[in-house]
């Protein structure tokens, strides 16, 4: 294998790395503002990625020009979404107005796809690309072009380190918050050490002949970043809890939701095996791989949106069957060389799927539909001479590990939901015994009563420990009602029941009346909310990883 096709499909892995990342960034919470940015950012790596694997195996110098172009769109815009992410991570004081601080990140970016992209004032005439054994590379003298945009990545680069820096040093260094912020750092380097080292350097020098790695070392800060976002609550995930006891119309439409979720996944990551296996292993021709890894992204895209575009059930069902039918009938066609040897058995996971739909007649339905279009294929190709290749293995294996992950995720389904009727059942049988104990109440028993409650609530919710305080109106005071302790020592919680005590020694308290809301966090040195940095050190003090108020 050529050193030339190996790069361009490390690059395209890259590539696929970013998008599917992005996708489940999107998939958690598109309406966040900081997620669509992390999107965004991902997608300019993708971008990136996927137009210097097309530029190293393209078959022509002006076929690997064009896509080299292409990439600005990549690699001209990353460092300013990169940028506004630290201001963002580091909450920077903000003296400048929205719109010119959005300038100032944002033009020259503009500004880089003005002059390089396939049609700006640069554009091909930047490159004189001649054939090595790392694919196409430039050997135009240093220019202006790339002058401009040494000076674009170093001072950004430069800002994001000095901001890092910053951030770093105002952390307390016993708040855990800090050993992140140096990982980041460090991360934040590495690419910047490595760029310059195999790509500024060599520039300068007048080294042509090498491939440039940039956007794959780019991986280590954004898995850095996406970690610390989501340690300090920046990046928003939607709630995944299943309890019976909501309306069971609302977990339906959770489930409904989730299945529409996994299938749209199937798409993007059958959208990405195919072209690799394709246009890579095959040498298919490029346009037609573009146009059927198109199509399987498009039918992801509707996947994904059929339950926002109706309501009814019956229509979603007819949706579903429709685009999974449609699919399957063109990537069947796509392979009529082969016979779809490999392919025809996809339609597996999608009849695994319906499962979740509930609709026996649409998977009666579907499952008639499948055997229509083999015999139809029996009929316009009765026989077909092929040759299995590793192209053909990789094939096999890519869909026996989506069929993997649809079983998993069908039994995930399915164990969570018997799970959480066990639990509403457990519940019930507390709420029983709590009001049966109540009927015998009097004022000699009431607070042994109260206490009995207590203590099964918190043995039904899996709590080690457990705490029922009453607040005074000014929030200055409060009163130990009731106390459960399991596992852990008297001294590290040192209240009673009937004890009163001050808000200021109660640091989770603080923290809950401050946020106004239900405070729950499982994994306390994970973690890190704003504003609660004494609730926490108090918690892990003693021992406590998870907290729910």
């Amino acid at each position: 294998m050529k050193y030339s096709l190996i790069l361009s499909i490390i690059f395209y892995i890259c590539g696929c790395f970013y998008m599917i990342f992005g996708a489940y960034i999107a998939a958690d919470n598109v309406k966040s503002n900081v997620n669509r940015l992390f999107v965004f950012m991902t997608s300019t790596l993708a971008i990136w990625s996927f137009a210097f694997s097309l530029s190293t195996s393209a078959p022509t110098a002006e076929a690997s020009a064009f896509w080299r172009c292409v990439s600005v769109f990549g690699w001209g815009v990353f460092y300013s979404v990169m940028f506004r992410f630290v201001l963002i991570l580091t909450k920077v004081k903000r003296r400048l107005n929205k719109w010119v601080r959005l300038a100032v990140i944002y033009v020259p970016a503009l500004i880089n796809i003005i002059l390089f992209a396939p049609f700006g004032f640069l554009g091909p005439k930047q490159f004189r690309l001649v054939q090595s054994d790392f694919g196409w590379v430039n050997t135009l003298p240093l220019n202006m072009g790339d002058i401009w945009f040494i000076v674009y990545y170093s001072v950004f680069t430069t800002g994001i380190l000095i901001l890092i820096i910053r951030w770093r040093i105002k952390i307390d260094p016993a708040d855990p918050l800090k050993r992140q912020a140096t990982y980041f750092l460090i991360s934040a380097m590495f690419p910047l050490f490595m760029g310059v080292s195999t790509e500024t350097i060599p520039d300068l020098l007048g080294i042509t002949s090498r491939p440039q790695l940039t956007v794959i070392f780019m991986m280590v800060p954004v898995i850095s970043l996406f970690s610390t976002l989501k340690k300090i609550n920046l990046l928003v995930e939607k709630s995944r809890e299943k309890t019976v006891s909501r309306e069971s119309k609302e977990l339906l439409e959770e489930e409904r939701l989730r299945l529409f979720e996994t299938v749209a996944t199937v798409f993007t990551i059958g959208a990405a095996i195919t072209f690799l296996v394709r246009y890579f292993g095959i040498n298919k021709p490029l346009t037609d791989e573009l146009f059927l890894a198109g199509i399987l992204l498009l039918s992801g895209i509707i996947v994904r949106i059929i339950p926002h575009i109706t309501k009814k059930h019956a229509i979603q069902n007819a949706l579903f069957q429709t685009v999974s039918t449609l699919s399957i009938f063109y990537f069947m066609k796509a392979n009529t060389d082969t016979g779809a040897l490999t392919i025809w058995s996809i339609y597996i996971l999608f009849l695994l799927f319906t499962v979740v739909l509930d609709s026996k007649i649409h998977a009666a339905v579907f499952t008639i539909l499948m055997v229509v279009i083999q015999i139809v294929f029996w009929i316009l190709y009765p026989e077909v001479s092929v040759t299995i290749d590793g192209n053909e293995y990789i094939s096999r294996v890519a869909i026996i590990l989506l069929s993997y992950f649809a079983v998993r995720y069908l039994t995930a389904e399915y164990a969570s939901k018997v799970e959480a009727y066990k639990r509403f059942a457990r519940e019930q049988e507390v709420l029983e015994q709590i009001s049966t104990n109540f009927i015998s109440v009097n004022r000699e028993n009431a607070t042994e009563k109260a206490d009995e409650m207590f203590k099964m609530s918190a043995e039904t919710l899996g709590f080690d420990n457990a705490y029922l305080i009453g607040f005074s109106e000014n929030y200055e005071d409060a009163t130990v009602f009731s106390t459960y302790t399991k596992e852990f020592e008297d001294n590290l919680f040192p209240y009673y029941s009937g004890m009163k005590v001050k808000i200021t020694d109660l640091p989770v308290a603080k923290a809950l009346i401050a946020q106004g809301i239900p405070l729950i966090c499982e994994d306390i040195n994970n973690t890190f909310h704003d504003g609660c940095g004494e609730a926490r050190n108090f918690l892990i003090s003693r021992g406590i990883t998870l907290i729910a108020t």
